[in-house]
């Protein structure tokens, strides 16, 4: 995965910048301070990240894209893969059928929502509609990257929609551990909020991040959680296809698998689950895993910009805060009813 986007050297500055952050968010993470106030080393480098971009001058953050694709792709999905390896097997099993139920009823009424009101209170494309909903109800900007061939909107439809969900998803990473740690016994159990953060952040990195910042405890199942949502998104690709009877689209959709990193992370798995690692060899496996989850985590502060709020407009934004409502809603209404 790490080979299929080597740094050139014109990148070289900025992937330096991206490793300064990454140091920088370890070495502070191990200060007092950020003991007591509960901050992990992805969410600080996720800070730094963020507030080094925002002086960043608008050719200096194109000139950087390539690089931050780098660590918030290939290095982030190897990370993710090399995770798997430290869940063990039955933690899947102890998720139980209705994680799974709710994750499709997320993405269900995502869907759904996006579809009616984006024309009707908005006067959105359906379509344009639709990608803010996959995105919210799915993994983010992957999944309305993935849905842009088969929904085929116009060309800002697609950018619209990753803003809509960035915005949205960060401000959902930042939420949960606040809630978390004033209002631990909200859903009864406080190891709750870990299906919580999976169920309803957008990103991958953005559940690894709120969940770490809530209790490391909780990673393990909040990831699985999130996953889940993620495996899910080549049926709801072909959905999409059979909805608009395109032959084009169908086409698309048939090509589309499921994402090759969520394969390589259940595998990772079933390989921990049934044969092991190695004693002395899971210490370095751990400390290269959050190296890596660390750099990934820099790597997305970098590229959030608060001129996403312009470029997007206000309806998009609109639109993402009332499917990001919806999905806080539904699963916490799930956890307190004993749904789940």
């Amino acid at each position: 995965m790490l080979t299929q986007a080597l740094p050139r050297r014109p990148d070289w500055p900025f992937v330096a910048l991206i490793l300064a952050c990454g140091m920088a968010g370890m070495g502070l993470a191990a200060t007092p301070l950020a003991h007591a106030w509960g901050l992990g080393a992805l969410a600080l480098a996720l800070l730094i990240g963020l507030l080094v971009a925002q002086p960043l001058p608008a050719p200096w953050r194109e000139r950087a894209i390539p690089a931050l694709a780098l660590f918030k792709g290939p290095v982030l999905k190897t990370a993710i893969v090399l995770y798997g390896l430290r869940i063990p097997l039955d933690a899947v099993a102890r998720l139980g059928p209705g994680v799974l139920l709710l994750d499709a009823l997320q993405i269900l009424a995502s869907l759904l929502l996006a579809a009616w009101l984006g024309p009707l209170l908005f006067r959105m494309p359906r379509n344009a509609a639709l990608l803010i909903g996959v995105g919210n109800g799915i993994c983010g900007a992957a999944a309305v990257l993935a849905a842009e061939p088969i929904l085929r909107g116009r060309d800002r439809d697609g950018a619209m929609a990753v803003a809509a969900v960035v915005v949205f998803g960060t401000l959902n990473m930042l939420l949960l551990p606040v809630m978390f740690h004033h209002w631990p016994g909200l859903f009864g159990d406080p190891a709750d909020y870990a299906l919580f953060t999976g169920a309803t952040v957008q990103e991958v990195a953005q559940v690894l991040v709120a969940a770490q910042a809530m209790s490391p405890a909780l990673l393990d199942t909040a990831l699985l959680v999130k996953m889940a949502r993620v495996m899910m998104l080549a049926p709801v690709l072909m959905g999409l296809a059979l909805m608009l009877r395109g032959g084009a689209a169908g086409a698309t959709a048939r090509r589309v698998p499921v994402p090759p990193f969520a394969l390589l992370f259940a595998l990772a798995m079933v390989v921990n689950g049934l044969i092991g690692l190695p004693d002395a060899l899971r210490p370095a496996l751990a400390s290269l895993d959050n190296l890596l989850l660390t750099l990934a985590m820099a790597g997305l502060g970098l590229s959030t910009h608060l001129s996403l709020l312009r470029q997007a407009g206000w309806r998009p934004l609109a639109l993402g805060a009332l499917l990001w409502a919806m999905l806080l809603a539904v699963a916490g209404a799930a956890l307190s009813t004993g749904l789940i």
